[in-house]
């Protein structure tokens, strides 16, 4: 009630005024009309400056801008080359001899984007064929295209490391089939990234929604026991995956199923230390 201080003072200076005018109606009228709008414009002005600054507040804005955040790219590849492939020399229709699954998989171009691409079959992992261990630290990158009507029609993919290079069964998860860490990208709803060795568990809501038929660079360092991991500049993991000199090895899964004819495709990989 601070505001109305100003105004009762204004109406209390108006009494002697009014005492002062002539006693006709219409001049009684004009004054008082003029000091109940003097009033009247006191208060308005009053309340909207105390409503501006709140909203400034709420809002925590300054001149209605958003603020910038630069994260930066912090990833650094490794500089000596463990296993690389970009399936440049496999024939198309084919499944490259340096990659092993237990479905299928084929060798494609795709009109506009360079390179070729390992087509991914729903419900099927892959790994490297004979690779050893991986060793204790290191990193990884590989792109990723979805090629789709919509992002969501992919469903999403799953990569990351387990204790052994069998592939008899579909890794899903980071508690399952000898799989120690993995990421699940879910073009549909929320992603996360898991460890069965440290218990970690994390989800996030991305946005996803315009890699459609656009490609998507993964990045991925391992240092002793943590684990970082970037969609193109954005990092989505920072933490303790791994426990001890447990033995690595890469995996990226399918989908369990798309719609609409979606198809994800894998290339470029190369893993260094």
């Amino acid at each position: 009630m601070r505001y109305l201080a100003r105004p009762l003072l204004l109406a209390g200076l108006a009494s002697p005024l009014l005492l002062a005018t002539a006693p006709a109606s219409a001049q009684f009228g004009d004054v008082f009309g003029a000091i109940k709008n003097q009033v009247e414009q006191e208060v308005e002005r009053q309340m909207r400056g105390t409503g501006s600054a709140t909203s400034d507040l709420q809002d925590g804005t300054a001149g209605g801008q958003s603020l910038q955040i630069n994260e930066g790219f912090a990833f650094t590849p490794g500089s000596q080359t463990i296993a690389a492939t970009d399936f440049a020399s496999a024939p198309l229709g084919t499944m490259p001899d340096a990659w092993k699954t237990n479905g299928s998989g084929a060798v494609v171009s795709v009109g506009g984007i360079d390179g070729n691409w390992l087509k991914l079959q729903p419900f099927a992992t892959y790994k490297l064929n004979g690779g050893k261990a991986l060793p204790e630290s290191f990193t990884v990158e590989f792109d990723v295209l979805t090629a789709a009507d919509t992002a969501r029609d992919a469903s999403g993919f799953y990569f990351g490391f387990a204790r052994d290079n069998s592939v008899a069964d579909y890794i899903m998860d980071a508690h399952n089939h000898g799989a120690i860490a993995a990421v699940h990208v879910n073009y549909m709803g929320s992603s996360n990234v898991s460890s069965s060795a440290t218990d970690y568990y994390h989800a996030e809501h991305l946005d996803l929604r315009h890699y459609a038929n656009r490609v998507m660079h993964v990045s991925i360092a391992v240092e002793g026991e943590m684990l970082q991991v970037y969609l193109d500049d954005q990092k989505i993991a920072d933490t303790r995956a791994f426990t001890g000199k447990l033995p690595r090895y890469f995996f990226i899964s399918a989908p369990t199923r798309t719609r609409n004819n979606a198809q994800l495709l894998f290339g470029s990989f190369r893993a260094a230390q």
